[in-house]
């Protein structure tokens, strides 16, 4: 069931937002897709935003970052995958890779009324975003163009680091309404170690069979979840070239406004042409 709030139009300025709901194996994944302003004929170039883990932020702070892209023509489809915050479910891979694919089935459909252009789908994958956006992308030849902010790439590694159980122990005291599923800790990294067992899930091997046309990475030079290394040992593999920029000083939090501006530059950049 596909559920988007088309009756009463509402209004953020001059773009048009659409509440989305999605039935995805008898659970509700929540979203909002944000219209560019009436001056762009339909159908529209859209933008997915695959959020990080834990989703810190809400979907509305979220589009106040990439209003910019609105004014460039793009649609902006913003959700929370199951297991985060106001979405139904518990977070796993496997759960956000079903995800991805329920939105694509949905783009589809509103390509058929001419809302979306089905042949310019893109995607800007965040953190552990990125980690499910890569694997969506070789499993299907439907995104345009993908960007990858500060990613998450070596997760087995993380999965078996204890600083990886301190993230987990805080999420649970202090961020309970983050993330759904995770309160027995060893149960949940033993059911992501199951799931990264399966080859279709371990970034050495998917990295190889990407089907996408143009591919941007993003990371800070002292990003130390994911240092510059990390990430030329990893896709090195890849079967498509793609196109590193280095943010000088920028660590895997953004929270530095310069940072926030170059990497932004580069995501209008990369979507301009």
């Amino acid at each position: 069931m596909i559920n988007v709030e088309f009756e009463i139009k509402q209004y953020d300025g001059p773009y048009e937002v659409a509440g989305l709901e999605i039935s995805n194996e008898g659970e509700m994944l929540n979203g909002l897709i944000y219209f560019p302003p009436k001056s762009f004929r339909k159908p529209y170039p859209v933008i997915i935003y695959f959020h990080g883990f834990p989703q810190l932020y809400s979907l509305s702070e979220i589009i106040k970052s990439y209003k910019y892209l609105l004014d460039l023509g793009f649609a902006f489809i913003v959700f929370n995958f199951r297991g985060y915050r106001f979405s139904e479910g518990n977070v796993s891979i496997n759960s956000q890779v079903s995800d991805s694919l329920k939105i694509l089935e949905f783009i589809d459909l509103m390509g058929k009324d001419n809302i979306f252009n089905i042949n310019k789908i893109n995607i800007i994958g965040h953190d552990f975003g990125a980690y499910i956006a890569l694997i969506l992308c070789s499993k299907i030849r439907k995104i345009h163009k993908l960007i990858l902010i500060a990613p998450i790439l070596d997760l087995q590694k993380h999965i078996y680091q204890d600083d990886f159980k301190k993230l987990l122990y805080y999420i649970n005291r202090f961020l309970t309404d983050s993330i759904k599923g995770i309160s027995n800790i060893a149960e949940f990294i033993n059911l992501t170690k199951k799931e990264l067992s399966q080859k279709e899930h371990q970034i050495r091997n998917f990295v190889q069979h990407l089907k996408i046309n143009k591919l941007k990475i993003v990371v800070g030079t002292v990003d130390k979840i994911t240092p510059i290394s990390e990430v030329e040992e990893v896709m090195q593999n890849s079967n498509i070239e793609y196109e590193l920029i280095l943010i000088e000083v920028m660590d895997h939090d953004i929270i530095n406004e310069e940072a926030l501006l170059k990497i932004n530059k580069e995501i209008k950049k990369f979507f301009e042409y």
